[in-house]
């Protein structure tokens, strides 16, 4: 008895369901040295300068405000399509001290939107 040609799309959805149901861990991100993150570009949301970071080995793009304490809102996760179009970025907050900044209108929208094009860009650049 087989388990049919779609059986992995089906184990992978259901594993990506539990996953969801399950509460994972977070680990604190409050020692992320803004310094220490690799700059892949800089843009401008809601009226002030953003840039999108990476730190070796940790799968996901930083968001820090250069002129604004705390300097880091955050990171973005959720680049695995290969295109723009199949992205699903989720935006985590790890400073709460600007929260009610990133919550005004189109501020979540343009951030996710602006860290897709950085991400995208970068991978262009890095992958030749």
């Amino acid at each position: 008895m087989g388990v049919g040609r779609l059986a992995p799309h089906r184990i992978r959805a259901r594993y990506a369901q539990a996953l969801r149901e399950i509460p994972l861990p977070v680990r604190s991100f409050g020692g992320i040295d803004p310094g220490g993150l690799t700059t892949v570009a800089e843009t401008e949301v809601g009226g002030r300068p953003v840039r999108f970071g990476v730190l070796y080995g940790i799968p996901r793009l930083w968001i820090t405000f250069p002129e604004h304490l705390p300097p880091i809102l955050g990171f973005v996760t959720g680049f695995d399509g290969t295109a723009a179009i199949a992205a699903k970025p989720e935006l985590h907050i790890t400073e709460l001290d600007h929260l009610g900044w990133v919550r005004q209108p189109g501020r979540t929208t343009a951030l996710k939107r602006a860290a897709v094009a950085a991400w995208q860009a970068a991978r262009r650049e890095c992958e030749g």
